[in-house]
């Protein structure tokens, strides 16, 4: 679905135009929601627009995702076809549909009504009342609430418990019903989303009546998850020893409570890490101002292969990392353009770095989908549609040398000087004597010279003057049949490994805002954005100005099972 975003920071400021490309539109106050509404009457997950259309009218559906109702055109509801000029009042902000222009199915306009500071200041000023004005003491309304939770709570209960049963025979019509709704009784919650499917299934989770539910029930469906020490010696230390599942996860909380999200769950132990020093962990008591820098995991080369090897961002070998390529960002991304064999083309960051299908990550650039309409690998004028394989210099010295064989015995080769039979090149010119070019008729010897010549500056021209050299380093140290060599390239690995950072979540910026690429004249520059960078827009719960962002929001707990093998670096890429 192609929506247009006009957003409105405050009244009478300029419209700002988002183009979104989304099969579904989600809107709420959670940081991985496409359309982000910082405030509290806002679910984290408040309701989803997808496309709908129908002869009355409707250009798409919104549906509620939690137990807040919508209001659409002033009416409560959970959920309504929605169509052009409608309202959507979500907390202080308001949500226009409008006609969407040609490319876009969908148009809306976001506008913030009025600034959260105003809301409070009208806010406190509508509440300055207090209990004498309506005639009750506070005294009073303690009272009256104490015996409303106390008879219907403890004394009625008890009561019916002490009355003795009618008769020994037990009738129908005193037999509680068991339809929906009597649980409320027993039961002390809902359950959460991802627990669903069991709800009529107690014992899935409750093995043994009236006794906690243990590890096992857990592990038993979640087998792939591992505890959050990273080896078997360091689970044995506070705080992991002696830890269960539902010490962390207490289900019954409703459908998004079974997972903890508060930041309490990590400082507990993060805060001072000197109580704790068997576990080794970093101290980290906020995200604002004590979070250290990011831990990065960067490609060094060994001879002929990479290593990946982790360093503080705030460090100066964090500034670069080895990759085997010459690629400057800058002379690609000139807004100017570069030159290209269909012309000027101006590209963005997109042109080359493709998202994956849940767009938390991107695909690997390939040579063939990404650059090849740029850097062709053809190398001889007069055949442009001979193109030669990427990554593979042997086989282009044999088609290259073969290709212009091919063409000396169509006649294509020269004639040479009288006298002059043969025509030596190579770095040794000299002929053995059972050489059988040596004793071949003129013809012949001018054939194969005149092909090995052309072979020797075609492959010259290929391998150390332009195509593998604009982006490779090549060297000439291999065998004779094919002494031109490139330098290995280092695999693409993730550089923040113990975090996640959700791109779909800032789809609404530009690459650029983060990463100065623009700026970036070596393909050795490490590209990534500082923690300032993200504090710009990211603070600790509870944040007035800064999106709140949890410690879950980019860590995970379960990272490394205890059973895992050390881990091993993957293998460098093959070479171009």
């Amino acid at each position: 679905m192609r929506v247009l975003l006009h957003t409105i920071a405050q009244a009478g400021a300029p419209a700002t135009e988002t183009p979104l490309d989304l099969p579904t539109l989600r809107l709420g106050r959670g940081s991985d929601q496409d359309v982000l509404l910082a405030d509290l009457r806002v679910a984290l997950a408040h309701a989803e627009i997808t496309p709908r259309k129908s002869l009355l009218g409707a250009v798409a559906h919104i549906e509620a995702k939690a137990r807040l109702p919508l209001w659409i055109n002033g009416r409560q509801t959970s959920g309504d076809d929605l169509r052009i000029g409608d309202v959507i009042e979500l907390g202080r902000y308001r949500l226009t549909v409008l006609k969407a222009r040609a490319g876009f199915e969908l148009a809306l306009q976001l506008e913030e009504r009025f600034a959260a500071h105003d809301e409070r200041q009208q806010r406190r000023k509508s509440l300055r009342m207090d209990l004498q004005q309506v005639g009750v003491s506070k005294r009073g309304w303690a009272w009256g609430l104490f015996l409303a939770v106390l008879i219907p709570g403890l004394l009625l209960p008890l009561w019916f418990a002490q009355q003795p049963p009618a008769s020994a025979e037990i009738s129908r019509e005193r037999t509680l019903p068991s339809g929906p709704g009597f649980d409320i009784l027993w039961n002390s919650g809902p359950l959460s989303s991802a627990h669903h499917a069991l709800q009529n299934d107690c014992k899935a989770c409750h093995v043994e009546p009236f006794a906690q539910v243990s590890d096992a029930s857990c592990t038993g469906c979640h087998s792939e998850l591992g505890n959050h020490a990273s080896s078997i010696e360091v689970a044995g230390q506070p705080p992991f020893a002696g830890q269960q599942c539902t010490d962390c996860h207490r289900e019954h909380n409703g459908l998004t409570g079974l997972t903890p999200r508060e930041d309490a769950a990590c400082t507990s132990c993060h805060a001072d890490p000197a109580d704790r020093p068997g576990a080794k962990l970093l101290p980290v008591k906020d995200f604002t101002h004590s979070h250290p820098a990011f831990a990065l995991s960067l490609a060094r080369q060994d001879g002929k292969n990479f290593v990946w090897k982790e360093f503080r961002q705030d460090s100066p070998e964090a500034k670069r990392q080895d990759t085997g390529l010459k690629f400057p960002h800058d002379l690609h991304l000139s807004p100017k353009g570069i030159a290209g064999p269909d012309g000027n083309a101006v590209l963005e960051c997109d042109s080359c770095h493709t998202p994956n299908a849940d767009r938390s990550g991107f695909l690997p650039t390939q040579m063939e989908t990404h650059c090849a309409s740029c850097h062709r690998l053809d190398f001889d004028a007069a055949a442009p549609d001979h193109e030669l394989p990427h990554g593979k210099p042997e086989q282009v010295v044999r088609i290259v040398r073969d290709y212009y064989k091919a063409l000396a015995l169509t006649g294509v080769a020269p004639p040479l000087p009288t006298g002059q039979s043969t025509v030596k090149t190579g770095p040794d010119a000299r002929q053995r004597p059972d050489d059988p070019r040596a004793n071949a008729p003129a013809p012949v010897g001018r054939t194969v010279a005149w092909a090995e010549a052309r072979a020797e500056t075609a492959l010259r021209d290929v391998f150390e003057r332009r195509t593998c050299f604009y982006c490779h380093a090549v060297s000439t140290d291999g065998p004779p049949e094919a002494r031109w060599q490139i330098a290995p390239v280092a695999a693409p690995q993730t550089a923040l490994k113990g975090s996640a950072f959700p791109h779909s979540a800032h789809s609404t910026e530009n690459c650029t805002s983060c990463h100065a690429a623009e700026t970036s004249k070596h393909s050795e520059d490490v590209l990534l954005p500082d923690i300032s960078s993200c504090r710009e827009c990211h603070g600790d719960t509870g944040a007035m100005t800064e999106t709140p962002t949890t410690c879950q929001s980019c860590h995970g707990y379960h990272s490394h099972p205890l059973t895992a093998p050390v881990a091993t670096l993957p293998p460098a890429a093959p070479a171009p």
